[in-house]
């Protein structure tokens, strides 16, 4: 016989997860962020010298602050999910803030990637060349700072699809 709350998660259980996904969630973030902005190298073609940083593209630039936001906002969640099993009432906030934040990484992270893209195989229609054979190392850490955005991106989907399912129960 099944009682009543059996096969259902418990509140405590939810917060565990909730709070294992958002740390999870920030460390992700912060470690794309982190990569992003210490990327840098120096190359030289044709005996003239340049300079790579995620400064100068406007692309990395807003994944950078974007990253800066999911942070913040993950951890002000984090609080709002301990707050939220208490009060129910606060679980579609909770979900909104969540939806939110979700649709902040993946722009941040589809306009990096796009960046990134031409970056590594150019665009021949534009006259646009790839540059990555040049400096090899800083597209590199592109690569790595994208795919922790992209993990956090499926984090806070993943957690974002869980809000909502808790959500639909209070």
């Amino acid at each position: 016989m099944m009682g009543d709350n059996e096969g259902r998660r418990t509140p405590l259980l939810n917060l565990g997860v909730q709070v294992s996904m958002r740390v999870l969630i920030i460390g992700a973030a912060m470690a794309s962020m982190w990569v992003m902005i210490t990327n840098r190298e120096v190359a030289s073609v044709y005996g003239i010298a340049f300079e790579a940083k995620y400064s100068y593209s406007s692309a990395f630039r807003y994944l950078v602050y974007a990253q800066i936001a999911v942070c913040a906002a993950t951890l002000f969640t984090l609080v709002w999910a301990c707050l939220a099993v208490r009060r129910r009432g606060l679980v579609f906030a909770l979900f909104f803030f969540d939806l939110l934040t979700t649709l902040t990484a993946i722009s941040a992270f589809s306009a990096a990637f796009a960046e990134g893209y031409v970056g590594k195989y150019g665009n021949k229609q534009a006259g646009w060349l790839p540059i990555c054979g040049y400096v090899h190392v800083y597209c590199s850490r592109v690569t790595i700072s994208l795919a922790m955005s992209f993990a956090s991106f499926v984090l806070l989907f993943i957690l974002t699809v869980l809000t909502a399912s808790a959500a639909r129960h209070y």
